[in-house]
């Protein structure tokens, strides 16, 4: 499963240099995934490891970047994204992220199973899940 998600770079997503600072990159991700984890638990998810990151260039002012979320596996509470960053304006790939994992969490902020809900949804590497 492929989730895709646009952000606009504006004025406060600068950095010194005038380009996106890398931090609005990384929370605009954690969020697409953070969104995508909530809709296969359907329920509340907590960012729990961003692995490596790979910057392969810089966005600007007014360029729209396209955050892709790939469902890859998941365990009894964990669910396992990779994404990538395309700049639709420049045309080319931003950032690759190979690993962000999040955990399902009950009202309690513990951490819960959530197979019975995510059941609907298919990872890409369903051989990998517990």
């Amino acid at each position: 499963m492929i989730q895709k998600n646009r952000y606009l770079v504006t004025q406060p997503d600068l950095n010194a240099h005038g380009t996106l600072h890398g931090g609005i990159l990384m929370k605009w991700v954690d969020e697409a995934c953070g969104m995508q984890a909530r809709i296969v638990t359907g329920g509340v998810c907590a960012t729990r490891h961003i692995g490596d990151i790979d910057f392969w260039s810089t966005a600007r002012l007014g360029d729209i970047l396209e955050v892709s979320v790939k469902y890859l596996y998941h365990g009894k509470t964990s669910l396992t994204f990779s994404a990538e960053v395309m700049n639709l304006t420049q045309r080319g790939i931003v950032a690759a992220f190979s690993k962000v994992v999040f955990v399902a969490v009950d009202k309690d902020h513990n951490p819960r199973d959530h197979r019975n809900e995510s059941n609907n949804f298919k990872p890409l590497h369903p051989d990998r899940c517990s």
